[in-house]
């Protein structure tokens, strides 16, 4: 667990990070060497926000000689009138309680005279205020000053004063401070250590001393020894980040090699685009904690390497990334469907304008680049990637909604499932209904995309194959799109097959068995033979994946059921079901078989030859003709000819039609109607056939 960052200072000189060291020795010593002296002098600490200056400011009094007295001033704290008087209290805290009390009337003297107006004097050491009597001066200002300052100096007493964040003071607070520091404290031996970022202190003194240049020579009499903080080292601030996150890009990045690992691909991005406003320890935690953070609201269902550069864009160019959900379309695709054509670049240029960043038009161009691949004309990096990725329409919203969109399912859930069923906690017949089994069918997608795109198929993946295979053995008798989850848990069970050695032959046949209707298994071969290799077989075909092993005895039994159904002219099983299976035959090399049992089955009369051919009538719509009623067939002629012998097409006697009325345009052809539609149908094709032979010459 990540512990919260809530921007505190260090003091342990141990856990510094940034190696600052030897700077901080070198402010101690002169420190040192100036509270030996009689003067009074003000060192500064500058240094741009969030660089660390308090963190050193604690490194440098650490290092400081036990004789001088560190104390420190916060001016936020008092308003105009107790501002000398406060700062004199934290001086006098400085020296022993034996000389405190003279100390004390004196200071008090000195204020009551530099402040006639106040109303209450904060005693050192007390809360409490005292009503002042009418004040009428017995001597000048500057002979109780001298007289403090002897006082004072008397006493031997190395003090100095740290005064941080003097750049967050109000304009008129800041000008007050400096004159108070300048005129009213300079006391033997008592030095000041201001701490700030000197663009910010001139911008606000120059707003009421007239301009910036009368502020940097104002500022420059009243700090003597102005001491830039050194900028640290890129190293060191990389080192800041990585610390916080790089155990969970190495986590994303295990198991993984090349180029477009979670970790490589955030090196690259933080060098190319992040280090240069990356520039404090400030920024560094600060972006770290933003990216860890709001990662843990995801849930882990996003790249990290993606969610830290968009972080980083939320931070640095919020105008940017707001505008990014609008332009989905553009950097986005749906996994698996294709790549969108890409936006030109003089849009992305507009774009960039009116988001208000015209001047980092080129560089952000490149960083949505690297973050978007494939939204970009020519990018080298078009064809990379992992999972979760930003680009994946799919995982989009995710990366700016910090969790799981209305809608989707939870990558989370899904690999739970996952493991579930690989370890036999889900058996074969239970169900998953957050995710595979949903009963949403749009969220019954997207677990099943999902669960494919997670599967280590590496793995003996036998129980996953039994899941599936048990949910998909009894498709429904009204035909299914393949696009829909049931098509989609075919696919997955495709590569599953394709990944596998073969089993035992007694498991393979009965994982065959399960499939009493070969349609599903058959379309499941068909995408695992195309994404086979194309290579002929040279020698005798050896089984080598489940695929390969499943293809023979599906070929036997898909043979065998469509011999069964068409001699059946009442089975509920459609047309289009029937089709479909014949048609993985001739990619199987099955059709040899099929011809066999079908010849076989007509020889014994168990089927005839008018049953046979209305078997084959398909409806148009089936076929691609979406302009035709449900009544208009079609007679697949090339699929008789490839079933039966071409003597048999040709001279086989036909049944007469019975009289029967003809089905209406929205009507589904009964059975009868289909034999009749066969027999008119045969008819005419042979006396085509009859035409083309009589007009080829040399036959008399």
């Amino acid at each position: 667990m990540t512990e919260p960052w809530t921007d505190p200072s260090q003091t342990d000189a141990n856990k510094d990070e940034l190696e600052r060291g030897p700077f901080v020795k070198m402010v101690a010593s002169l420190i040192g060497d100036l509270a030996a002296s009689n003067d009074s002098t003000v060192l500064g600490l500058v240094g741009p926000w969030g660089s660390g200056k308090t963190t050193v400011l604690n490194y440098i009094t650490a290092q400081l000689d036990e004789s001088i007295h560190v104390v420190h001033f916060n001016p936020w704290s008092f308003d105009d009138e107790r501002l000398q008087a406060e700062l004199y209290s934290a001086i006098l805290a400085a020296f022993p309680d034996d000389s405190r009390d003279t100390l004390r009337e004196k200071a008090f003297d000195l204020v009551r005279r530099g402040a006639p107006a106040l109303k209450a004097i904060p005693i050192v050491g007390v809360a409490a205020a005292e009503t002042l009597r009418e004040f009428m001066p017995a001597r000048s200002w500057d002979a109780v000053f001298d007289d403090l300052a002897k006082t004072i100096k008397a006493a031997s007493r190395k003090v100095l004063v740290v005064v941080d964040d003097v750049d967050r003071l109000l304009p008129h607070d800041l000008l007050l401070l400096m004159k108070t520091i300048r005129l009213l404290g300079r006391f033997p031996r008592v030095n000041y250590l201001l701490a700030y970022d000197r663009a910010s202190t001139v911008k606000t003194l120059g707003g009421v001393l007239g301009g910036t240049e009368n502020a940097e020579v104002y500022l420059e009499k009243i700090v003597q020894y102005p001491l830039d903080l050194p900028e640290p080292q890129q190293q060191f601030l990389q080192k800041i980040v990585k610390s916080h996150l790089e155990p969970l890009l190495n986590s994303a990045s295990s198991g993984m090699n090349g180029a477009q690992t979670p970790k490589f691909r955030f090196e690259e991005f933080y060098g190319n685009h992040m280090w240069t406003l990356l520039n404090t320890p400030r920024a560094c935690c600060r972006y770290a904690m933003q990216a860890i953070t709001f990662l843990s609201l995801a849930k882990g269902d996003v790249d990290p390497s993606d969610f830290f550069a968009l972080t980083f864009l939320r931070l640095f160019y919020p105008d940017l990334y707001r505008r990014l959900p609008l332009w989905v379309d553009d950097l986005s695709h749906d996994q698996g469907y294709g790549t969108p054509q890409p936006t030109a670049m003089p849009i992305w240029r507009e774009r960039m304008k009116a988001c208000g960043y015209e001047a980092k038009t080129d560089e952000l161009i490149e960083a949505l680049m690297e973050i978007f691949p494939r939204a970009f004309p020519g990018n080298r990096l078009a064809g990379l990637g992992t999972k979760y990725r930003a680009y994946d329409r799919e995982y989009f919203f995710r990366y700016f909604t910090f969790s799981l969109p209305a809608g989707d399912v939870s990558d989370v859930l899904v690999h739970r499932d996952l493991d579930k069923i690989l370890t036999g906690t889900i058996r074969p017949g239970d169900m998953c209904r957050e995710t595979f089994d949903h009963p949403v069918e749009d969220m019954r997608m997207k677990a099943v995309r999902k669960g494919r795109r997670h599967t280590d198929y590496s793995v003996d993946t036998r129980r996953l194959i039994d899941y599936l295979s048990g949910g998909l053995s009894n498709p429904p008798i009204q035909y299914e799109s393949f696009t829909s989850s049931h098509g989609l848990k075919i696919s997955w069970l495709a590569k599953l097959i394709g990944s596998q050695r073969p089993w035992s032959p007694g498991d393979a046949e009965a994982l065959a068995d399960k499939f009493a209707r070969p349609v599903v298994l058959g379309h499941a071969l068909q995408i695992d033979y195309s994404d086979a290799t194309d290579a002929p077989h040279e020698h005798e075909f050896v089984a080598t994946t489940l695929g390969d092993q499943l293809r023979e005895i599906w070929i036997d039994r898909a043979t065998t059921w469509l011999v069964e159904e068409w001699k059946n002219p009442e089975s509920p099983i459609p047309a289009e079901e029937r089709f479909e299976v014949w048609g993985y035959l001739p990619t199987f090399d099955g059709l040899k078989l099929l011809r066999a049992k079908t010849m076989e089955a007509l020889s014994s009369g168990t089927l005839t030859f008018t049953t046979l051919i209305s078997r084959f009538t398909v409806s148009l719509l089936w076929v691609g003709n979406h302009k035709a009623g449900p009544s208009e067939l079609a007679l697949a002629i090339d699929n008789l000819r490839d079933t039966v012998p071409a003597d048999m097409l040709l001279d086989e006697p036909l049944e007469d039609p019975v009289p029967l009325q003809e089905p209406e345009r929205d009507e589904v052809p009964s059975p009868a109607q289909r034999t009749n539609f066969a027999i008119r149908e045969l008819r005419k094709w042979r006396e085509e056939q009859a035409k083309v032979q009589e007009a080829q010459p040399g036959d008399a």
